[in-house]
């Protein structure tokens, strides 16, 4: 007989010497007197000798050991078993370690098995592959499958995460999924909650229902409310309470910054970007066009901040990185001062000066400006020049 078959048999006769047990608990066995052989063993409500054989049976409540291929105990159990099955109807507390290992009620201590499964809350330390509770646990939780009915304190590590209620604590997995809230640290490569976070999530993607408190890193972040630092390649916001995101994209549904650009500046005669996040700190994706220049075309993105002056009058700062192309791969880096004159709810004039640094990555001749106010060239791959810039926004985003 093949091992895998073998291993599929002693599994079904040891459910059916449990379905034996429990069908057989009558009062008249529990006054029975105690059966004790190598093969079977049988003892009725507390008697707490060891319980040493194939097959261990407690009738009743039973404080010790438990050592065999399958132990029962139909009230609750207080010690260590070892078994390939290891059964508790009401609660336990101690050890329970083997294949399969499971307990009606509560569990507080240590349970290691392939698959532990626990009726309501417990406590200590849960390793399996499947580790499933019907209420709460507190405590060290490892498994590939960990599945929590309630909340949860402690450190939870597995590939798949899922709690009813919250979570206060670390929990590391691949799939973390969480109903209401939690506290602590996340990591993961999915997170999902369905009410608010407290403290440090790292994720590929990051999903909260409610709110955010605290930072939140990853690729995409996801939060209707954010108070803390929000850093990802996109982020979705509906409304910043206290705050900052941070992003290659970044979308706020109220009180964003969302304009289009169209204008000139030295080294390029036209300029047109698009700006996206709050007023405090905003990205730029550009792109810039130059007819009179060998690299014609020049791409590349940037940051900024507005800070208004008055219903008007605002002062602008903005840092932006391009590379050109057409003949070669060269770099210029661009820092502006820029003024900006409302004339509108939606339109504004901008102008400001511009400091250029232009390097050449694989090129031999520097980028030929339009007008400069300032050109020099500091060594055969850097060039600095100082010019202005005049351009126009127009406000995408919902007006307050």
């Amino acid at each position: 007989m093949k091992s895998h078959n073998i291993f599929f048999v002693l599994l079904a006769l040891s459910v059916s010497f449990q379905l034996q047990a429990q069908n057989t608990g009558t009062e008249k066995d529990n006054n029975k007197p105690v059966l004790y052989t190598i093969g079977y063993n049988r003892v009725p409500d507390q008697c707490n000798i060891p319980l040493i054989g194939f097959i261990n049976v407690a009738k009743g409540n039973h404080s010790g050991l438990q050592l065999g291929f399958t132990n029962y105990t139909a009230d609750s159990f207080k010690g260590l078993a070892i078994g390939f099955t290891n059964t508790v109807g009401d609660s336990s507390k101690g050890g329970l370690i083997g294949f399969m290992n499971l307990v009606g009620d509560s569990s507080k201590g240590l349970g290691i098995g392939f698959l532990n499964i626990i009726g309501d809350s417990g406590s200590g330390a849960q390793i399996g592959f499947f580790n499933t509770l019907g209420d709460s646990f507190h405590g060290l939780h490892v498994g590939f499958f960990n599945t929590i009915g309630d909340g949860a304190d402690g450190i939870e590590i597995g590939f798949f995460n899922t709690l009813g209620d919250s979570f206060h604590g670390l929990q590391t997995g691949f799939f973390n999924t969480l109903g209401d809230n939690a506290a602590g640290l996340q990591i993961g490569f999915f997170n999902t909650m369905g009410n608010s976070f407290h403290g440090i999530q790292l994720g590929f993607v990051n999903t909260v229902g409610n709110s955010v408190e605290g930072v939140e890193i990853g690729f995409l972040n996801t939060t209707p409310k954010l108070r803390g630092l929000q850093l990802g390649f996109i982020n979705r916001i509906d409304t910043i309470e206290k705050g900052v995101p941070i992003g290659f994209l970044t979308f706020v549904k109220k009180g964003g910054y969302q304009d289009l650009e169209v204008g000139a500046s030295g080294m390029f005669p036209v300029n047109i970007s698009y700006k996206t996040g709050i007023q405090q700190f905003y990205t730029s994706l550009v792109f810039s066009y130059s007819p009179v220049s060998h690299n014609h075309y020049a791409m590349g993105m940037g940051i900024g901040s507005l800070f208004p002056l008055n219903k008007t009058l605002a002062f602008n700062p903005e840092l932006l990185s391009q590379t050109t192309s057409t003949v070669s791969w060269d770099q210029i880096y661009s820092f502006h001062l820029n003024a900006i004159y409302k004339l509108s709810d939606r339109f504004s004039l901008v102008a400001g000066p511009t400091l250029v640094w232009n390097h050449l990555n694989d090129g031999v001749v520097f980028h030929k400006p339009v007008f400069s106010l300032y050109n020099r060239e500091l060594n055969s791959r850097n060039s600095l020049l100082i010019g202005l810039k005049l351009a126009g926004r127009y406000q995408l985003g919902k007006i307050k």
